[in-house]
């Protein structure tokens, strides 16, 4: 699975903004990938094709915006004369609060289990990514402020919707609020080998009852949270393809390469050999 490397292209914004692609004879015209941005595609044009990694096809037409969660592996066709537009930004790059990076990792999780693409027909939301493309195509005064305020009606639009987690008040429950350290302490020390009863004593709790609020809070047990972020380490290092397999395992704090190869399934449903070695040419 390809690994897109977004770049923006918009001056002192953290976006990219432009077309899509268009009159595609309605073949297959972006492979699975996946990138850390959300993406939006309004269709202006004819019908477009988005796929899940399951293979799961969502059929968008004109006036409809096809959005595709942050990490979520996809890939796109479309039918003669398509047209499109393509906005892609990272959702940390215009809402970074602190818990919002403690529990990233626990959003993901949580996210596995929800459709990562969806076909949206929401005439505010279709304006504000049309506000966007047109304030960077005129290059008026001040066109990224008022491209950045679109940013913050689109973001608002998907929370308000329930389209999109908001952290701050997801996970604002007396029991994450407990763990929160914990979680801290994970997303920094995931390499090392953390010891259940080492970071129960950091939080001052026994064992057995910071298991018992760990899976209350999370919806997964310790180990599975720490295997979980692991594997969000381990993805980058293996698209990058600099390191083998065994030095990424080692890396990101698997005892063996077995075990790391079971736990990279168990969310990817691919090896990560196999996850790194399939690369494809054309994307969006």
């Amino acid at each position: 699975m390809r690994n897109e490397v977004v770049k923006r292209n918009v001056k002192m914004l953290s976006i990219y903004a432009g077309p899509g692609t268009l009159v595609h004879e309605g073949r297959r015209i972006s492979a699975l990938h996946r990138h850390d941005e959300l993406e939006f595609l309004p269709i202006y044009q004819g019908t477009f094709h988005c796929y899940s990694e399951d293979g799961t096809c969502y059929d968008a037409h004109a006036g409809d915006v096809i959005f595709v969660n942050s990490g979520v592996p996809h890939a796109t066709a479309c039918e003669d004369e398509t047209q499109c537009g393509l906005l892609q930004f990272k959702q940390k790059d215009f809402l970074d609060t602190e818990i919002e990076r403690v529990v990233r990792y626990s959003s993901r999780l949580d996210s596995l289990s929800e459709a990562g693409v969806r076909v949206l027909h929401d005439p505010a939301l279709f304006e504000a990514i049309n506000r966007i493309f047109k304030e960077i195509s005129e290059k008026q005064v001040a066109y990224e402020m008022f491209a950045k305020a679109r940013v913050y009606d689109i973001l608002g639009i998907l929370y308000r919707d329930g389209i999109l987690t908001d952290a701050e008040r997801i996970y604002n429950s007396k029991e994450v609020q407990k763990i929160l350290p914990a979680l801290s302490y994970i997303n920094e020390k995931y390499a090392e080998d953390i010891d259940l009863s080492e970071i129960s004593t950091l939080l001052g709790f026994d064992p057995s009852y910071f298991c018992r609020i760990f899976k209350s809070a999370i919806g997964a047990t310790f180990t599975e949270y720490l295997n979980f972020v692991r594997i969000c380490k381990a993805e980058k290092m293996i698209a990058k393809g600099e390191n083998s397999i065994l030095e990424i395992a080692d890396a990101v704090g698997f005892s063996s390469v077995s075990y790391f190869n079971r736990i990279f399934r168990k969310y990817h449903s691919c090896s990560p050999s196999y996850y790194r070695t399939v690369q494809y040419k054309n994307h969006i």
